[in-house]
């Protein structure tokens, strides 16, 4: 690996300098504020031949698996199977991942529909997993979630990526009630060379939408949403009626599952179709994160680090089947692995087209695991909650 560092007045003029000295297929590892610029690490030949023999990223499907793709307003949805280091399960290691799940605290309910089959084929059979579109005239992507979730610096990463790649995003914020939550991912946008419009209200809000040039991606940071307050649901809605957004909740690792699933119901009432497992790199334990998906949201991406840029990264089948065979510290992700990982996804061919999100995610025909939000709730959460709602 070589790496090399590289200043700027910004992170714009930082990757500009990178391109033009390593090329279009560098990678941007780390970077940092300082008191000229910014500062920025980055690398080629990542793997190397050498090792990228020794160590290949699985590209094979699975056999008796069909691929899937699902592509609708704002996110492209694609169900693609791997095979992770503990992918095969036989009767001899079936009460070994039995124990791995539910030590991540995975409800008995699930633990059953993923000792069926190889864990990453019933991780894709149990829940849906996506990838954001940012093509020009996409509808905006709304970050909501409960308080100190992750929302804005998942913006910021978003707002990183988009801008290395060439793709300048208009960056909104409504979060006016936390303080110096404005401040904060003010901090990213000035690093990133891009404007912050902060709106305040639905009218404000509006005129912030109506500076969209040329169908440029559109990031909104909102605000925390108690997702027990009585006023909640209202307010998404007004977000949605106003911004014609998708919401994509974030919500932390290592949440209780329980607590996971009551958000994840909550948040899919207001019309959130979409997920971001934040703090995976913090958690040893993830397994909220597949319960939460399967009361009905396609996982996304997730956190793996604070950096914003390489930060946040595609969640895969086989990225979060090896997270649920595992017990212990959470280990390293290198994100160049993560991002062979996604290469590997986008290289798989679909061969069904599924005609909307709400059939994708509940229909019988596509071997997808039909869960619907009362019924695991009923099953695998607090019954009296459930009932009480």
């Amino acid at each position: 690996m070589k790496l090399r560092t590289f200043s700027g007045v910004n992170m714009k003029d930082a990757v500009r300098q990178v391109r033009a000295t390593l090329g279009e297929s560098a990678l941007i590892l780390s970077e940092r504020v300082t008191g000229s610029g910014v500062e920025v690490i980055a690398a080629t030949d990542v793997l190397g031949p050498d090792l990228a023999e020794a160590s290949p990223v699985c590209s094979e499907t699975l056999p008796n698996a069909p691929d899937e793709k699902l592509v609708f307003t704002g996110i492209d949805q694609d169900v693609s199977r791997f095979s992770p280091l503990t992918d095969e399960v036989d009767p001899a290691t079936s009460d070994t991942l039995r124990d791995a799940l539910l030590w991540h605290r995975i409800p008995d309910v699930l633990v059953d529909d993923l000792t069926t089959s190889p864990l990453s084929v019933a991780i894709s059979k149990l829940v849906r997993f996506g990838s954001f579109s940012f093509s020009l005239g996409k509808s905006p992507l709304a970050l909501v979630g409960p308080p100190g979730s992750g929302k804005t610096l998942s913006v910021a990463k978003l707002a990183t990526r988009l801008v290395l790649s060439d793709n300048t995003p208009l960056v909104i914020t409504t979060d006016r009630e936390r303080g110096g939550g404005i401040d904060q991912l003010a901090v990213h946008t000035r690093r990133l060379g891009i404007p912050l419009l902060a709106a305040h209200d639905t009218d404000t809000l509006k005129r912030a939408l109506h500076q969209r040039r040329n169908g440029q991606p559109v990031l909104i940071d909102t605000a925390s949403a108690d997702p027990y307050a009585a006023d909640t649901l209202a307010i998404l809605t007004e977000l949605t009626s106003a911004t014609r957004a998708q919401l994509c909740l974030t919500l932390p690792a290592g949440y209780d599952t329980e607590e996971s699933a009551d958000i994840a119901e909550i948040f899919s009432k207001a019309r959130t179709r979409m997920m971001i497992a934040t703090r995976l790199d913090q958690a040893r334990r993830v397994g909220n994160v597949i319960t939460a998906a399967a009361c009905g949201l396609v996982l996304t991406e997730a956190g793996i680090s604070n950096a914003t840029a390489g930060g946040l990264v595609r969640l895969t089948p086989r990225m979060l089947a090896s997270r649920l065979a595992y017990q212990g510290d959470p280990p390293a992700i290198d994100p160049a692995v993560a991002e062979q990982d996604e290469a590997s996804a986008t290289q798989q061919k679909p061969d069904k087209k599924m005609p909307g999100l709400n059939s994708a995610l509940r229909s019988s025909d596509t071997g997808t695991a039909s869960h619907s939000i009362p019924s695991l709730a009923r099953q695998a959460v607090r019954p009296s909650a459930l009932a009480a709602m």
